[in-house]
């Protein structure tokens, strides 16, 4: 799944990837997974920043935000990724609009993406990604639903409920 830039929605293709800043979806239960379209279809530009998709089956419910860096490489030769942090204001506004408007149901598992772009490290680095999963936790203090944010390239769409 590929963000592409400017203003166009982000949309599907068939593997192999194109770009490391892309999503894979890999679907092992083979069950009807759902893209919507959100920034720029579900909101315009004028109702505030929301992440660029959602993708949904009848157990889950998983906010997709895309961050590219401006320049893949750094001077040293080194690749350079997008920051997590910056996914994190659009995937909770969407995500608490969602809840408010009755989308999310109170005590539903919510899972955020923000695909950054493919990590060196898996999982993401240890306590950067503690300090920005509490952050975000603590940002649904008293919204009774369950999120958990993921900074990975590839969703895995299993039997039952959960992601990878």
């Amino acid at each position: 799944m590929q963000d592409p830039p400017g203003t166009a929605p982000c949309f599907h293709y068939l593997p192999p990837m194109q770009r490391r800043f892309d999503l894979q979806i890999i679907n092992e239960s083979g069950r009807l997974v759902h893209l919507i379209q959100v920034d720029g279809c579900l909101y315009l530009s004028g109702e505030g920043r929301r992440c660029d998709c959602l993708l949904l089956t009848t157990e889950q419910a998983c906010f997709v935000e895309f961050k590219a860096a401006d320049s893949d490489v750094t001077s040293g030769g080194n690749l350079r990724y997008a920051r997590a942090a910056d996914c994190v204001e659009q995937l909770e506004q969407t995500i608490k609009d969602f809840f408010t408007r009755g989308i999310i149901l109170p005590g539903a598992l919510v899972v955020a993406y923000a695909c950054v772009g493919r990590t060196s490290q898996r999982p993401y680095p240890g306590a950067d990604f503690l300090a920005l999963s509490a952050s975000f936790n603590n940002r649904f203090e008293g919204i009774p639903i369950r999120v958990r944010l993921l900074i990975e390239n590839v969703v895995v769409i299993r039997r039952g409920i959960g992601s990878s």
